[in-house]
């Protein structure tokens, strides 16, 4: 196995075993209610209750998420028909399976806090949400970094049909992806704490969305002039 797989297990298996822990640590801390909040609105405020079980279920989910995703990030490397070229790019691979696990893990940690918290009693999590849409925003920082860096994969990357064709389409799509991203990345971390209700979510979802929209867009032009975009062979190794 790869070493950069290796690393990525690693790293997951550690937040995977971090998630298991704050589950086991709340699980002891949840009364015998059925007033847990189980889900939240885009006010703050727990919109839906359940009991302890229900609670747990929720929360033993997210480890479980956690470890699902992980295990498709290491075997889709050799799903890959061009794991050559994503072995270029693996240190780009690694940090956004790092970075992503990490939210993951923040995001049991926030569940579980606001589940503790809200038990039985009024609780506001939008300070906890400001923080995990800020964890998002620096995760998208940390993508922008790294995307310029990348090769024509079909797993890892902006994968349109136009740069999936052309490596040159690739890569000049990628050169714009990494400033888009560390761009929205930025915006999305200042809004996080300027916004709140509904649109702390919103402005984060505008901004990816927005990302998503010119880099489609942007692969089609820089495909029909590529001059290797029937056979896309220029560039990959």
């Amino acid at each position: 196995m790869k070493p950069y797989i290796l690393t990525g297990l690693a790293w997951a298996a550690a937040m995977v075993a971090v998630s298991c822990g704050i589950v086991i640590y709340a699980s002891g801390l949840l009364p015998e209610s059925n007033q847990i909040p189980l889900h939240f609105g885009a006010d703050g405020m727990p919109d839906r209750f359940g009991n302890k079980s229900d609670a747990l279920m929720v929360l033993w989910l997210l480890p479980c998420v956690t470890a699902a995703v992980s295990a498709i990030m290491a075997i889709a490397p050799f799903l890959d028909p061009r794991k050559q070229n994503l072995a270029v790019g693996r240190k780009a691979y690694v940090v956004t399976w790092i970075s992503v696990t990490t939210l993951m893990t923040l995001v049991t940690a926030g569940v579980a806090f606001g589940m503790v918290k809200g038990a039985g009693q009024p609780f506001n999590t939008s300070g906890m949400v400001r923080w995990i849409i800020a964890g998002a925003a620096v995760l998208f920082i940390v993508m922008g970094n790294y995307l310029p860096k990348t090769r024509s994969s079909f797993i890892f990357g902006v994968r349109t049909p136009w740069t999936l064709s052309s490596d040159i389409a690739w890569e000049k799509t990628h050169r714009l992806a990494g400033p888009l991203f560390m761009i929205a990345g930025v915006l999305g971390l200042i809004g996080a704490f300027v916004f709140s209700g509904i649109f702390l979510a919103l402005q984060l979802t505008a901004l990816i969305l927005s990302v998503v929209l010119i880099l489609f867009v942007y692969s089609y032009f820089a495909w029909r002039s590529a001059d290797d975009r029937d056979d896309g062979t220029s560039l990959t190794v």
